[in-house]
């Protein structure tokens, strides 16, 4: 799928199981979404009917925001979920916002100036080489963050927080699982509420835990 980015300065992508990945190019003057969709146990015959009666996929504009959804239309299937995903690439113009609603599965974004925001359920949550500010509250799986410019704020449920190279300031709120910082060009703020190791070093600013 493939949308003019003419008037946008924002991606809302709410998608359900699969992994996704996005990533800002310079030269784009689009929005690019390449879908695998992946669903085992079906005749191969069988398998663009059921495609097109359960998968809602669409790509649009909303004002100035552009919206991409990505899910099985009926969440509760009878077959395990682990039996069925939608596998997403998505490639940006570099200087838009970028918010995430996401189910299960990695989660890798690189390349954006703008703000990203992440709301995860489960999966290993990977960011890199990010402008402004970024937001991620994460249910469990590895959240791990590097090169940001702006603010970093993340709040995990379980599993381990990695963040490297931030400009700014640093909050994380943890509920169990270690936490590594390095490099952070302003305050880092710790809430560890749960268990494991915090390993802080090469911070400018001030340490709150």
């Amino acid at each position: 799928m493939s949308l003019s980015a003419d008037g946008i300065d924002k991606l809302v992508i709410d998608c359900g199981s699969g992994f996704l990945y996005v990533t800002g190019e310079d030269s784009l003057r689009s929005i690019e979404v390449e879908a695998e969709i992946i669903v085992k146990g079906k005749r191969e015959k069988d398998i663009e009917d059921y495609v097109k009666k359960n998968v809602k996929l669409e790509l649009k504009k909303q004002g100035s925001k552009a919206v991409l959804v990505s899910m099985f239309k009926n969440q509760f299937p009878r077959i395990n979920f682990r039996t069925r995903v939608i596998n997403l690439t998505v490639k940006v113009p570099k200087n838009i916002d970028v918010e995430v609603d996401d189910g299960s599965g990695e989660v890798r974004i690189e390349q954006i100036d703008g703000n990203l925001q992440i709301d995860d359920g489960s999966g290993e949550i990977t960011i890199r080489d990010i402008q402004g500010d970024v937001d991620i509250d994460d249910g469990s799986g590895t959240v791990d963050v590097r090169d940001v410019t702006g603010n970093v704020t993340v709040d995990d449920g379980s599993g381990t927080i990695k963040v490297n190279d931030i400009g700014e300031n640093v909050k994380v709120s943890d509920g169990s699982g270690s936490i590594y910082i390095d490099g952070v060009g302003g305050d880092v703020i710790i809430k560890d509420d749960g268990s494991g190791s915090v390993n802080i070093q090469n911070v400018k600013g001030k340490v709150v835990k």
